[in-house]
């Protein structure tokens, strides 16, 4: 069974990373900016919200949202949460091995797969297909719904989440712009990327 208790311990996470930051009592090391290392790596950014809508007539919570960098490489991949001021909230490293995980109150924590962290901190089913790959639109054939006139996927679905993508400038070629996904018992999340590779959207610079 699904409750709303991931919604509160993220949003403990973001007020306690800022309050972190403002006491200086903890630091997890953020994102490095630079090349890929090879052709299969990538880094990206973007901004997220999660929330979960009512059930059974309940009262929807308030939703969360932040920023995020994802960085891949063939060995392994690194996924941290940002707060509103630019301080790492989080860090998620997740190799062939487990998964482990640190916040900015020293918190840590592991699990076998990205899958079972979800099951452990937040009792959430999560789609039967690696995290770097959902993020990137590649899905196995037989999970896709629908796909555009350049085969890139629009819909797809995995253990009770529904996908869809959105494309387009300035986003490159084979990125998706945009992700919505809707989950068991009211989960969802929307994740707008900024950035590919270095590349950011002029559009996401903080004004002058």
């Amino acid at each position: 069974m699904i409750t709303g208790g991931w919604l509160g311990r993220l949003r403990g996470a973001l007020l306690l990373g800022m309050s972190g930051l403002l006491l200086a009592c903890a630091h997890v090391a953020g994102p490095t900016v630079g090349q890929t290392a090879d052709a299969s790596s990538w880094q990206v950014a973007g901004r997220f919200a999660a929330g979960q809508l009512p059930l059974n007539g309940g009262v929807e919570s308030d939703p969360v949202a932040g920023r995020f960098a994802w960085q891949h490489s063939a060995a392994e991949d690194v996924l941290w949460l940002i707060g509103p001021l630019g301080n790492t909230l989080a860090r998620v490293d997740m190799t062939p091995g487990g998964v482990r995980w640190q916040d900015a109150t020293g918190k840590r924590g592991e699990a076998t797969n990205l899958g079972a962290l979800g099951q452990s901190l937040a009792g959430i089913a999560l789609p039967d297909l690696p995290a770097d790959r959902w993020l990137h639109g590649q899905w196995p054939t037989g999970t896709v719904q629908q796909r555009d006139a350049t085969a890139r996927v629009l819909t797809a679905s995995g253990r009770g989440w529904q996908f869809a993508y959105r494309y387009g400038a300035p986003a490159p070629e084979g990125w998706p712009l945009a992700i919505e996904a809707a989950g068991p018992d009211g989960l969802w999340l929307r994740l707008a990327l900024t950035e590919w590779n270095g590349v950011a959207d002029p559009s996401d610079a903080p004004a002058p």
